[in-house]
């Protein structure tokens, strides 16, 4: 198996390298056509796929990679496991060190490495350290690869502040990767509220502290408790976030860049009247994006899944519900998609489970 991957990987990678060089809230279904969580607009609904991968405690973040495999940071067994597309476990790696644990997001490059979030413990407080584990020269196994420090929440800006977090991570098309980082000093030259975009690959050869929005509020600009980030296929620039938190405001915001003028602007604004802006999330975790650029939204407050276009309309394909039934979460808190199946790092009912719409299931 571990050959077979590692040729795989070998393959696709040069052909990449060839192309580039030529209040706790109920769920608020009632924006949904049919209840109990199940939509039924011209019969498009999703459905529970089996089997439940049940083998987890606490998994806060599902990804699918490249290749493609299935990552999962299951964080209470303190380790990232790769799986193949039927749920079969290849291999794990552990991250059970002193002062090391929980990993609790992953991303990969367009290397295929994939880069990691993960809890250290220094002088009693809990930091968020970023680690590379390099697939590809590695025999194509996660758990032989090395985990690589690379940065971790005290560093990479101006100040430092213990309480500062690393909350969420996503790749561009140029390998370098966004980081949404969160903390309680929010004032001066280096507020704790932050957007990352880190270069480098051995070590971290640049960090540059987006400017331009809002630290602290609830608008279109703002980045207050950022709990996840999205970047797009083939992307170099743009970005969706999510925050969780209970204030009024915006919590699930696109930016694009504006290369006239340097800056990043929202998507979608508040005169636009779309349904995004218009919907008042609970506690929104994270978001996949389909190859048409549908917005897949986590909440895990509210225990649900909602799907959204490009345009910001909402879709049919919502559900949730707190419970361990058909279509029922407990605090979810990843979620990814590929190849017309969601996947849902259920993370209080310890499981990923996955769901196909009814219309591609034929």
């Amino acid at each position: 198996m571990k050959y077979k991957i590692l040729i795989y990987l070998f393959i696709v990678s040069a052909f990449s390298l060839a192309l580039s060089s030529c209040k706790e809230a109920k769920p608020d279904l009632t924006e949904f056509s049919g209840s109990g969580g199940q939509v039924n607009v011209s019969d498009t609904i999703y459905v529970q796929q089996s089997p439940v991968w049940s083998q987890f405690n606490e998994p806060n973040d599902v990804y699918i990679g490249r290749e493609p495999l299935v990552y999962v940071a299951d964080t209470r067994n303190n380790r990232v496991v790769q799986l193949d597309l039927s749920g079969a476990e290849i291999s794990s790696k552990y991250f059970n060190w002193t002062n090391v644990s929980s990993p609790k997001k992953i991303a990969q490059d367009y290397l295929f490495d994939l880069l990691v979030i993960c809890d250290s413990v220094v002088n009693l407080d809990t930091i968020s350290v970023i680690y590379r584990l390099k697939l590809v020269e590695n025999q194509g196994l996660v758990g032989n690869a090395p985990a690589e420090r690379l940065i971790s929440s005290l560093e990479g800006t101006v100040l430092s502040n213990s309480k500062r977090k690393f909350t969420g991570i996503s790749v561009f098309s140029d390998n370098s990767f966004i980081v949404t980082r969160t903390g309680p000093i929010n004032s001066g030259i280096d507020p704790d509220n932050a957007i990352l975009i880190m270069k480098g690959r051995n070590s971290i050869t640049s960090v540059q502290n987006l400017s331009g929005f809002q630290t602290t509020g609830g608008g279109v600009y703002s980045i207050y408790q950022t709990s996840g980030v999205t970047t797009l296929n083939n992307n170099a620039t743009d970005f969706v976030i999510t925050r969780n938190t209970s204030e009024f405001g915006f919590k699930v915001l696109w930016f694009e860049y504006d290369n006239v003028n340097g800056v990043y602007v929202p998507k979608y604004l508040p005169e636009s009247n779309v349904d995004l802006l218009k919907k008042q999330f609970s506690g929104p975790a994270s978001i996949a994006i389909d190859n048409n650029n549908n917005l897949f939204i986590i909440d895990v407050v509210s225990d649900s899944l909602y799907r959204y276009s490009s345009g910001g309309k909402i879709l049919p394909g919502s559900f949730g519900g707190n419970g361990v039934g058909d279509k029922k979460l407990n605090k979810p808190r990843g979620v990814s998609y590929f190849n017309k199946v969601l996947y849902i790092a259920d993370t209080k009912n310890n499981r990923i489970v996955r769901y196909k719409l009814s219309t591609d299931l034929n």
